[in-house]
């Protein structure tokens, strides 16, 4: 047996404990997790990240695509599964 914490809002979990409390038969969440296996980083690389990101954007460095592309490129990757 394994323990899971998770931080969430209030509202988020009474949604959750709902679902879980009708489902419990049904659900097998922890066994659907799976370890991506990339390492955690710090909240100080997060926003070091998160900052060169905003600046690739503002510089124009970074490549972007009408929301709308970006939408039809998605829904083809998840077609594609």
């Amino acid at each position: 047996m394994h323990s899971l914490r998770l931080n969430v809002d209030d509202g988020f979990y009474s949604q959750l404990l709902s679902f879980l409390n009708q489902n419990h038969t049904q659900v097998n969440i922890v066994e659907d997790v799976e370890d991506d296996g990339y390492p955690a980083i710090s909240k100080n690389e997060a926003r070091q990240r998160v900052t060169q990101a905003v600046e690739e954007y503002r510089s124009g460095k970074m490549k972007t695509v009408p929301y709308g592309q970006g939408m039809d490129e998605i829904d083809n990757w998840l077609n594609s599964l």
